[in-house]
């Protein structure tokens, strides 16, 4: 039997991964009521990564067409994990993901939301502009 080799995590890897389980985690034992707070649009922009988090899970589950860009420009963001709940919410929504990939290089993600981009303006009676 073939000796099993260790998995190496490098840094930011393990920080990505536990900033995903942290949002999966806070999100599913009902943070947003511990929080006491309603979720708003201009949630997607706040500095708390939990509440920035909760808010792109609130936009997707309720279908909010009119988050539409501000997801797509939180598929540009540096944390992996709002990256992942942010096309979640996208295909939730439009019921696509336009090819974006949120763990790939940032030139192929710059791609697909440029595709993101002619998606919304060709889709303009969806109210997914602003």
């Amino acid at each position: 039997m073939a000796k099993k080799q260790p998995v190496m995590i490098d840094q930011d890897n393990l920080t990505a991964w536990i900033s995903l389980l942290v949002g999966v985690v806070l999100i599913q034992t009902g943070c947003n009521g511990l929080l006491g707070r309603n979720m708003e649009l201009k949630d997607l922009d706040n500095p708390d990564p939990t509440v920035r988090v909760m808010a792109i899970k609130w936009a997707g589950e309720n279908k909010l067409s009119s988050a539409v860009p501000q997801l797509v420009d939180l598929l540009q963001h540096e944390d992996r994990s709002v990256r992942f709940y942010a096309i979640g919410s996208l295909k939730r929504i439009t019921g696509t993901d336009n090819g974006f990939d949120y763990k790939t290089d940032p030139k192929k993600r710059a791609a697909a939301v440029q595709r993101w981009r002619e998606f919304i303006k060709s889709n303009k009676s969806s109210n997914y502009e602003n």
